[in-house]
């Protein structure tokens, strides 16, 4: 009798625990998980400043790993200089795109790209020229432009499709901030 109260215990206590880490270590490594944004690159996008002024995101895996990435879409990705750091960025350049970005646009393949979307900054900074997507990769860029980290400035300029984690979805803080992440250049949602 007593070790049938001790299973029954386990399975009462024990049971439910174990389960919930294991839901939990699931949807962490293959759907969904929080990331921290500790820089101004997103503004206001993605409202951080700084490490001390930081946002924290909902990064949704299942949408780049099951859909097609397109051009606006907000991503997390391993940096291409530092393969350890993950960096979120809006995709701008698909594979096979020749981007061109001038003081006050952006051209895909000779084309003027309408950014309408409001947080997006109207001048690019000093960072300019000719860029050649290769196949399998993407060109990014912060919406903060003048001082952004992004495919402009890095060594190698291309994000592998391999690199890319998810797509960043959902602001969770600041508090007064929550909502959706715009996924367009060209409006809001």
């Amino acid at each position: 009798m007593r070790a049938k109260s001790r299973f029954s215990w386990i399975r009462r206590q024990v049971l439910p625990i174990i389960v919930s880490v294991i839901v939990v270590v699931f949807i962490r490594g293959y759907v969904a998980h929080a990331d921290v944004v500790p820089s101004g690159s997103m503004y206001p996008t993605i409202p951080a400043t700084s490490s001390t002024h930081f946002s924290v995101i909902v990064v949704n895996k299942l949408a780049t790993e099951l859909g097609h990435i397109h051009r606006g879409e907000v991503v997390v990705f391993y940096a291409p200089d530092h393969p350890k750091v993950l960096y979120v960025k809006r995709v701008i350049g698909m594979p096979g795109n020749t981007v061109t970005v001038t003081s006050h646009a952006v051209y895909i393949n000779g084309r003027k790209l309408n950014e309408s979307n409001p947080d997006i900054a109207r001048w690019n900074g000093t960072a300019l020229g000719t860029y050649h997507v290769p196949p399998g990769h993407y060109f990014m860029l912060g919406d903060n432009r003048p001082i952004s980290d992004d495919s402009r400035l890095w060594v190698h300029k291309y994000v592998a499709r391999s690199a890319i984690v998810g797509e960043a979805n959902f602001i969770i803080y600041p508090l007064n901030r929550i909502g959706p992440i715009s996924q367009s250049v060209s409006k809001p949602f």
